[in-house]
This record gives C-alpha cells, sequence and structure tokens, in this order.
C-alpha cells in the first residue's frame, strides 16, 4: 500500500509540473524610455526594481491545465521611447472557440516583473492584480478587473482600476482619490481642500499628506481606497 501511494504522489508531481509552464524574458532599457507591460490575462503581477538597466519578465503559465500552454509567449516591441512588453497567445483561444463552440478558458499566470529604478513604468491588464513590496518612481496601472497593493511608495503615482481595491502606503504626497460605488479609508493626516458647499466625503478625497508636492491619483469604479501611514 505504501508503494502504491508513493508512486501515485509521483505521479500527482508529475502531471502538476507538467500542467506549468515557465517562461522568461529580458531586455534592455535605457534610462529616457517608458515600459509598457500588457498581460492580456493575469492573477498576480509582482513589481521588483532593481539596479540593472534591464527588465526581466518570469511568467509562470497554465493554460486549460496544460493544453494551452505552449501557445504563451512573451514579446516585444518598440515604440519610440516606449518600450512596449506584452503577453500573447497565438490564435489558441480562437482555434478552441470553433472546435469545440465554447469561450470559456481556464488560465493561471502569475508574473514577476524586475524594472529598473530610472524608467516610467505602466501596467495594463484585464484580470490582473498588481503588488509591490517598495517602489519609487513613475508607475501608472491601467486594470480591469484587479487589485493593486503598494507597500511602500514615493514618487509620482496614478492607478486605475475597473473593479478592484487600491491600496497603498505613502509619507509625502498631493493626493487624488476617488471611488464611484466604494468607500476611501486612511489614517494619514491629510490637508483636506475644500469643495464648495464643504469637504470631500467617503469617495472623494483631495488635499496634501506632510507637504508633498507628487500627484498620486487614485481611481476605482467599484472598489475600496485605503491610503495608509508609511
Amino acid at each position: 500500500m505504501k508503494k502504491l501511494i508513493i508512486c501515485m504522489l509521483f505521479m500527482l508531481g508529475a502531471n502538476l509540473a507538467f500542467a506549468q509552464r515557465s517562461v522568461e524574458l529580458t531586455e534592455r532599457v535605457s534610462s529616457n524610455q517608458e515600459v509598457l507591460f500588457n498581460f492580456k490575462f493575469a492573477d498576480k503581477i509582482k513589481l521588483v526594481q532593481w539596479d540593472r538597466n534591464e527588465t526581466k519578465v518570469e511568467a509562470s503559465v497554465q493554460i486549460d491545465d496544460g493544453a494551452g500552454n505552449e501557445s504563451f509567449s512573451i514579446k516585444t516591441k518598440e515604440m519610440g521611447s516606449q518600450v512596449k512588453i506584452y503577453s500573447d497567445f497565438g490564435d489558441y483561444f480562437e482555434k478552441k472557440q470553433k472546435k469545440d463552440n465554447w469561450c470559456n478558458h481556464e488560465t493561471d499566470i502569475n508574473y514577476v516583473v524586475y524594472v529598473p529604478k530610472n524608467v516610467e513604468v505602466e501596467v495594463k491588464s484585464i484580470s490582473g492584480s498588481v503588488a509591490s513590496d517598495s517602489y519609487n518612481g513613475s508607475l501608472r496601472t491601467d486594470l480591469v478587473s484587479g487589485d493593486v497593493t503598494i507597500k511602500r511608495y514615493s514618487g509620482a503615482l496614478r492607478l486605475k482600476t475597473v473593479s478592484g481595491d487600491l491600496d497603498v502606503t505613502m509619507n509625502k504626497a498631493r493626493i487624488d482619490a476617488s471611488s464611484v460605488t466604494g468607500t476611501i479609508y486612511s489614517d494619514l493626516n491629510i490637508d483636506m481642500k475644500k469643495k464648495k458647499g464643504g469637504s470631500y466625503g467617503s469617495n472623494k478625497v483631495l488635499g496634501t499628506v506632510n507637504g508633498g508636492d507628487e500627484l498620486i491619483v487614485l481611481s476605482t469604479v467599484s472598489g475600496n481606497i485605503y491610503m495608509r501611514k508609511g
């Protein structure tokens, strides 16, 4: 019985390993370039800053229990001063839809993205959430369904998501935060800007923290915003 269990566990591990694929890409980036990451389908996108003049993307990919793994690739395109790094699936989804007459797919794609400290970065995704333990510089997000969590931040920041929460820890900033159906929470001492007829409420905040002059714009439609002390 023990031999049978060990064999079954080995087979399970082999199947799990087969179901996931690792893909990497490294691209040299100059200090005057902006880097756009466009990862159409994603789960987690982790941003890490480093001192190299290059960006590196590590992706862990599982599509339809491994059936679509080989269709995935990471591509690059230079557009003037911008370097675009994006995910590509070839015609896998189109072919499968024609074959099965069904457009439902299961994707589990996680990214770790290393970026130079001196470049502007933008992240776009339909389904991914963005997170960073520490970020210093210019960062923008444009998400459809995903959260953004920045545990320590300084610099110019523009975070936008349609359906998701924004959670940022900061020390000094000019704040422009708004949520259509969510609520804004903060333990910061914010010097609130006044509007005609009174102060801004729980879903719109304009103000300054510790006399900061770097603008932080936080925008979500159906999500909460958390602004925390650094």
